[in-house]
């Protein structure tokens, strides 16, 4: 029964790996091909598969914004799980409002049983080339850290959008040039008459669909400003980012998770229980110091500085049980509890540097401050 499931988890894996590709590809031959494949059936999963898969692959990568120093296992090798958020976090009401109207818009115009006014069709029009745009942006800005298949498959669903875009404004045209505009109407004013005869022009619809962008995005630069948003929100969505193309911002540079286990405790527990106090350098590498780990670290300065032999002990057990220990903290509950228990020797560790040094407080602030750290 086991092995049954497993199996299909795999299968399932499978799937979803190579789904993606093969419906690209049938959305390529699908512009050109007048005997579509499967044209409804590939439509509902590239939107249905798409939008689902790609919410759960930016979740699962975490993206954090860029004012954040990521936490990082090993310095210099790109790593999907190691990049801020291609898209700013406070921009994404903007940037969901857009994908919003660009899908709406094409349901819109792909339902054939539809039969839209010409204004009607020509605003899906713009609403799809507004979305189709900004899907472009969002390529170009994923294409620095592309190389990734992780953050390929995030590249897929808008070029699959784009692709079924083409398609479905090529096929709305067709229809109603084939089908011809019923209804027209005559106005008295020689202005209507002429918009009227405009819209009913169905060669014209590419062109006035390019003209109204300019209302529809004004009118729902407006509605989004009434949320919060910036006017300018969807530029600064992708320029208020870190490690992609069109990132502006410099984030700090990354933290390294592994050391001490104090150090382990003052980078994951919650802040306002193991108190974080400031940015350190160990080894080179940026960390998060609380007053704990200094006075620990000024505790072991002191002892190697007074007597080494006793040094070499304290060296021993830390090795053996210290470090491995900090392999065991990977939740802020842990860190916390760890923090607590450690409390009793940090204050031992505090009586013996105010017993033993003229300057005890000089000392601990000396810790981590770019000298080369002993934890």
């Amino acid at each position: 029964m086991n092995n049954m499931k497993d199996e299909l988890l795999v299968a399932l894996f499978i799937t979803l790996l190579y789904v993606p590709f093969i419906l690209t590809i049938i959305n390529i031959i699908n512009i050109f091909k007048k005997k579509k494949i499967m044209e409804n059936l590939t439509d509902t999963l590239t939107f249905v598969l798409g939008i689902i898969l790609t919410y759960i692959l930016f979740i699962t990568l975490g993206f954090k914004d860029y004012q954040e120093a990521l936490i990082v296992k090993t310095v210099g090798a790109i790593d999907p799980f190691e990049l801020h958020t291609p898209i700013a976090s406070w921009s994404m009401p903007t940037f969901l409002s857009i994908c919003l109207v660009g899908v709406i818009s094409y349901i819109l115009i792909r339902i054939k049983k539809l039969d839209l006014p010409p204004l009607v069709v020509v605003l899906s029009m713009s609403g799809i080339y507004i979305c189709s745009i900004y899907m472009i942006i969002f390529i170009i800005q994923m294409s620095k850290n592309i190389q990734e298949l992780f953050l390929f498959y995030l590249v897929l669903f808008p070029i699959n959008y784009i692709l079924c875009s083409i398609r479905a404004i090529m096929q709305v045209i067709k229809k109603y040039k084939e089908k011809g505009i019923g209804g027209k109407k005559e106005y008295k004013s020689q202005v209507l008459n002429r918009i009227n005869v405009i819209l009913n022009n169905v060669d014209n619809w590419p062109v006035l669909a390019i003209v109204f962008m300019i209302p529809v995005l004004i009118l729902l630069i407006c509605i989004m400003v009434l949320f919060g948003q910036r006017p300018d929100e969807a530029i600064k969505a992708f320029l208020e980012t870190s490690d992609w193309t069109l990132s502006q911002k410099i984030s700090p540079p990354p933290i390294v998770e592994e050391g001490h286990y104090l150090c382990t405790v003052s980078l994951r527990g919650h802040k306002n229980i193991v108190k974080p106090t400031r940015m350190g350098i160990r080894r080179g590498r940026r960390i998060v110091v609380n007053r704990q780990l200094c006075i620990a670290n000024a505790f072991e300065d002191l002892i190697k500085e007074k007597t080494p032999k006793f040094h070499h002990y304290i060296r021993y057990i830390y090795d053996k049980y210290g470090y491995p220990l900090s392999k065991h903290i990977n939740t802020a509950i842990q860190a916390d509890i760890t923090y607590i228990l450690m409390k009793p020797l940090e204050w031992i560790f505090l009586i013996v540097l105010y017993l033993f040094d003229k300057k005890p407080e000089n000392r601990i602030n000396l810790q981590y401050i770019g000298k080369k750290a002993i934890i």
